[in-house]
């Protein structure tokens, strides 16, 4: 990562151990309703952007709620534990002190709702070392499209082969590699494709502790 001038990390499942706490959270909204919950749908959930998700459980399980709706039961569901038990993938706060001290840019692109993002960073103590925070709602679009991480390139004011693009999901960081970003695969455990994963990415990691 010699020539990198700026990283975009996602959130969850890189920065945060947080992954778990969705399907957990998805279970107890359908549990709420006598539904049992299919955990087959779970790998297609983790690569939608927060509303489009919501939208998901509502037309697979035909919910009589609006997407807005489910999607604010899930928030309500999930913000005690963003905000109180969640904690961060090791490593983290080290790898930022480290891209900190060699003057390197840092933001976050996130499939997560700004409330929760905010929050969960917040409280770990990370936020202030990143520049900004573009959720997949407000680029418009899913990580299946280079809109979000194009926009963060933009404000950080680099180019994409000078920025990092650090990510767990196979999805988004195929989407990052073909738009010419240097990509970073790293292995949450939360998703189970890590050969694809691999093909990838510039480079794939076990740990944060690989990057300092």
């Amino acid at each position: 990562m010699e020539n990198i001038k700026a990283v975009i990390f996602d959130i969850d499942g890189t920065l945060c151990d947080s992954l778990g706490v969705w399907t957990e959270s998805d279970r107890i909204l359908l549990a709420r309703r006598g539904i049992e919950y299919d955990f087959s749908i779970s790998e297609a959930l983790k690569s939608m952007h927060f509303t489009s998700a919501a939208r998901y459980l509502r037309d697979y399980y035909s919910l009589p709620e609006s997407a807005e709706e489910i999607a604010e039961e899930i928030t309500d569901i999930v913000r005690d534990k963003y905000f109180n038990e969640v904690r961060l993938m090791p490593y983290v706060k080290e790898l930022m002190e480290s891209f900190n001290a060699r003057g390197i840019k840092m933001c976050a692109a996130t499939s997560n709702s700004r409330e929760l993002a905010e929050g969960v960073l917040n409280n770990n103590g990370i936020y202030s070392f990143l520049e900004f925070i573009i959720t997949s709602d407000e680029a418009g679009s899913s990580k299946a499209d280079p809109k979000i991480f194009n926009m963060c390139a933009e404000r950080l004011g680099t180019l994409p082969c000078e920025t990092a693009v650090i990510e767990d999901s196979p999805h988004a960081a195929e989407t990052a590699y073909k738009n010419g970003f240097y990509t970073v695969g790293v292995n949450s455990g939360h998703f189970g494709d890590y050969d694809a994963l691999e093909k990838c990415v510039h480079r794939r990691i076990e740990s944060f502790k690989e990057l300092i």
